[in-house]
């Protein structure tokens, strides 16, 4: 079976101006409309180690996964590939954001040709996880780094529940 999420006519994937590949609005977006519904396979963080034992890392792709609920970890369906909202990059002062752990909502009305962005530090600051890189949004409210994990709590509040 194909895990198949919804994303809206409205966004295309192409090459980001951020990093890799990014999400793009190919007309206009308003504030509230739905951008996309993630789709994947649902686990509890601790059978991550486990899966990253048994499924290439490579296939796995395990920087495209994002939690949807503390200790609950969704990563893209591995066995068919990454669906387009796997490109939706970071940004400190975002375009968009995550409701109900898999809703992806413009957070303000996103103009033709913008690349979509959310933080994930509002969404992945909320586990065990931990990670860190250099933000490459550009956005003016960018901090230069973003980290995520247990290790950075008091510098990054996790989002509200």
């Amino acid at each position: 079976m194909r895990i198949k999420p919804w994303v809206s006519e409205a966004v295309e994937v192409k090459t980001s101006g951020m990093e890799g590949k990014g999400v793009y609005s190919v007309r206009p977006i308003k504030k509230g409309d739905v951008i996309g519904v993630f789709g994947g396979i649902v686990m509890p963080e601790e059978e991550i180690e486990t899966l990253k034992k048994n499924v290439p890392a490579d296939k796995l792709n395990i920087d495209h996964a994002m939690y949807i609920y503390p200790g609950f970890i969704m990563l893209h369906d591995y066995e068919n590939g990454c669906d387009p909202l796997c490109f939706v990059n970071h940004a400190c002062t975002p375009s968009a954001h995550i409701e109900n752990g898999i809703i992806l909502l413009a957070s303000r009305d996103i103009p033709a040709g913008e690349e979509i962005s959310w933080d994930y530090r509002k969404t992945d600051n909320i586990g065990n996880w931990s990670y860190e890189f250099d933000c490459q949004c550009g956005t003016a409210g960018c901090n230069g780094k973003v980290q995520v994990g247990p290790q950075f709590r008091s510098k990054t509040p996790a989002a509200a529940h």
